[in-house]
C-alpha cells in the first residue's frame, strides 16, 4: 500500500482549492472525511452560503468529491477515472426521478468539473453513515428492534423501486449502465477473490469443496462477459448502485430522540454512485445483507438481524424462485470479502476463531445458494428471503 506523502496531499488540496476558488463553491477551509476509499473526500466550509434549489434551505458546507486515477488510500492500485463521469451523469438522471420510498434520497450534485474530476455535492449536515452506527458502543441503545427494522424497510423499498424504475424501456437511466471498468473491478474483488481468501487464509474450509467453489465462480466470470441490457428478458437484469452497503447510507445522527424515532428515515441517504452499472439485482440485495450480517457478526449489534428482515421485507415480493438463491450467494461472498477489505498489514481485529466463523458461514451461503438447499436457509439468518 502506497498512500500519499504530506507533500502530495498538500499539493493536492492546493488545486483544489484553486479550483473551487472560480466558481460560487470556493471554500475557507476543506476537511478531509476518512469514510473515502476509492475516492478522495473533503467536507467544504463555503466562503458564500448557498440556496440549495429543490430544498429550501440555505446551505454552508458542500462535500467535495475528488476521484484521481488510483485509490485514495493506495496509489499503486490504478482505478478507471471514468467512475467520475458515471457518478455524475447517475446523480443528475436520479434528480428528477421519482421513487415510492419518500423516506430516501439521493444527493443533489451542484457542480463537476470535469476536467480536473472535481465533485461539488449536497451536503447533508447531522448525519452519519449507518456502519458507523453499527459499529458504534451505543450500537444496541441506539439501533433497537424498531428502529433498525424500520431503517431496513426504507431502505429495500427504495432499492426496489430503484430498481424497477431503471427496467423502463424509456428509463432515463438506461444508457448508464455500459461501466464496464467499475463492472470488472466488482468482480475481481467479490466472485475472483473469495477462493483465494479461503486459500490464503482458512485451507481447512476449502476441504471437499473445492470444485463446487470452483464451478461457481467460473459461472461468475461466464456471466461478466455478458454484455446485460435494460431490454433484457431476463428481469433479473437491471441497473444496480454497485456498492450498495451500510458505509453509504447516511442516516440521522440522532437516532435516539423521540422526534426522528417518530420519522425514522425521513431523512435517509443513498451515496457513493460510481459503482453504478447494468447487472443483477442480487447483487445490490445481497450485498446489503451480507453487509448487515457482518456488522451483527464482528461487531455483535443485536439490530443486524432485524435490519434484515425489514430490508428483505421492504424490498418486497421476489417473484422469480432463483432469486433468494441469487441473493443468498451475493450475500456469502460479501461476507467471505471481509478478510481483504481489511488493511491487508494489520492483526485480525478479532478471534481467529471469529474469523474463520464468518467465513464457514459465507462458504455455506454460497453452496447451499448454488446447490438451492431451502432446508438449509430456514433455520439461518436469511430464513425470511425464503418464507414466500
Amino acid at each position: 500500500m502506497a498512500p500519499f506523502t504530506e507533500r502530495e496531499k498538500d499539493v493536492i488540496l492546493s488545486n483544489v482549492f484553486e479550483a473551487l476558488s472560480k466558481t460560487p463553491y470556493a471554500c475557507s477551509s476543506l476537511t478531509q472525511l476518512t469514510n473515502g476509499t476509492t475516492n478522495l473526500v473533503f467536507r467544504g466550509e463555503l466562503i458564500q452560503p448557498i440556496l440549495e434549489q429543490g430544498r429550501g434551505r440555505t446551505a454552508t458546507t458542500v462535500i467535495i468529491k475528488h476521484s484521481l486515477e488510483h485509490a485514495a488510500l493506495n496509489k499503486d492500485f490504478p482505478i478507471d477515472i471514468s467512475r467520475a463521469l458515471y457518478e455524475e451523469a447517475m446523480l443528475e438522471d436520479l434528480a428528477g426521478i421519482p421513487t415510492s420510498s419518500a423516506e430516501v434520497k439521493t444527493p443533489r450534485i451542484h457542480l463537476f468539473i470535469r476536467a480536473l474530476n472535481i465533485q461539488v455535492l449536497e451536503d447533508f449536515p447531522g448525519t452519519v453513515d449507518l456502519k458507523s452506527i453499527f459499529v458504534s458502543p451505543t450500537a444496541d441503545d441506539v439501533l433497537t428492534t424498531i428502529v433498525a427494522t424500520s431503517i431496513g424497510y426504507n431502505i429495500g423499498a427504495w432499492l426496489r423501486s430503484f430498481h424497477d424504475r431503471s427496467m423502463s424501456r424509456n428509463g432515463k437511466l438506461k444508457n448508464l449502465g455500459n461501466n464496464q471498468s467499475m463492472r470488472r473491478l466488482k468482480h475481481t474483488i467479490t466472485y475472483d477473490a473469495y477462493i483465494k481468501v479461503l486459500e490464503n487464509g482458512f485451507p481447512s474450509l476449502l476441504e471437499g469443496h473445492r470444485p463446487l467453489l470452483e464451478q461457481i465462480r467460473n459461472a461468475a466470470a461466464g456471466e461478466l462477459e455478458r454484455v446485460p441490457k435494460v431490454e433484457d428478458e431476463d428481469r433479473n437484469w437491471v441497473l444496480i448502485h454497485g456498492d450498495f452497503w451500510s458505509g453509504n447510507v447516511l442516516v440521522p445522527t440522532d437516532l435516539s430522540s423521540p422526534d426522528t424515532l417518530r420519522s425514522v428515515g425521513a431523512e435517509l441517504f443513498i451515496v457513493d454512485w460510481e459503482f453504478t452499472q447494468l447487472g443483477h439485482r442480487a447483487y445490490d440485495i445481497g450485498q446489503m445483507i451480507g453487509d448487515i450480517y457482518e456488522r451483527g457478526h464482528f461487531a455483535e449489534a443485536k439490530g443486524a438481524i432485524p435490519a434484515i428482515e425489514g430490508f428483505i421485507k421492504g424490498y418486497g415480493v421476489l417473484r422469480d424462485q432463483e432469486l433468494p438463491f441469487r441473493i443468498a450467494i451475493h450475500a456469502g461472498v460479501h461476507l467471505i470479502g471481509w478478510y481483504i477489505r481489511r488493511d491487508p498489514n494489520s492483526p485480525l481485529p478479532c478471534s481467529l476463531e471469529k474469523a474463520t466463523d464468518a467465513m464457514r458461514i459465507g462458504r455455506d451461503w454460497i453452496l447451499k445458494g448454488w446447490q438451492e438447499d431451502t432446508e438449509f436457509f430456514k433455520s439461518s439468518p436469511l430464513a425470511s428471503l425464503f418464507e414466500r
